[in-house]
């Protein structure tokens, strides 16, 4: 399968909108909103436009996976400070200091699954990251191999997808989460 990959920006919104409003808004109404902030979180209708807003001041990063002009993946990334849910996790213990930046979701059009879009939208991150000068790259996925989990937990990425990819794990989250990074 052919794809190409846009960054978000504000002439591909309506693209990612298109995308998260066949699925619902993606996890209950997440709309990829839930690592921007710290704190008591809830799925709401509100998170589209929370997203938009935060595009909007450029406190926003994801590729934008495309196949045949139709948006069928996703993957977010940013700086540590624009996603800072993480660092708030009572298991997290950072390895390193300061300026990473990180990967903290993946989404697959249902109708598209399966067909490597996962594997091209990682790709196409850690290019848009080199352009955004990022050094050193941190993600969280799930260890497939601890324990079996629900397609629905992949949205971080599997361990081996991203090992696929040179990155090294370099800790743990808790449950079958780990730490991995990566260097540009």
């Amino acid at each position: 399968m052919k794809l190409e990959w846009k960054e978000l920006s504000r002439s591909t919104w309506d693209d990612f909108v298109k995308l998260f409003e066949k699925h619902g808004g993606v996890c209950g109404g997440c709309w990829c909103t839930f690592f921007h902030f710290v704190g008591p979180w809830v799925p709401s209708q509100r998170n589209k436009g929370i997203k938009k807003q935060l595009l909007f001041q450029r406190s926003a990063h994801g590729v934008l996976m495309y196949h045949e002009g139709v948006p069928v993946g996703w993957c977010q990334f940013g700086p540590r400070k624009e996603l800072p849910r993480i660092d708030d996790m009572k298991n997290y213990k950072p390895v390193g200091r300061g300026g990473f930046w990180r990967i903290t979701c993946f989404f697959v059009d249902r109708d598209h699954r399966g067909r490597g879009v996962a594997r091209e939208a990682l790709r196409a991150t850690l290019t848009a990251m080199r352009r955004h000068g990022t050094r050193l790259v941190e993600a969280y996925p799930v260890d497939t191999g601890k324990k079996r989990c629900s397609p629905s937990a992949l949205y971080k990425g599997s361990l081996g997808l991203f090992e696929e990819f040179d990155f090294k794990k370099v800790g743990e989250l808790g449950g079958s989460r780990v730490i991995v990074q990566k260097k540009l």
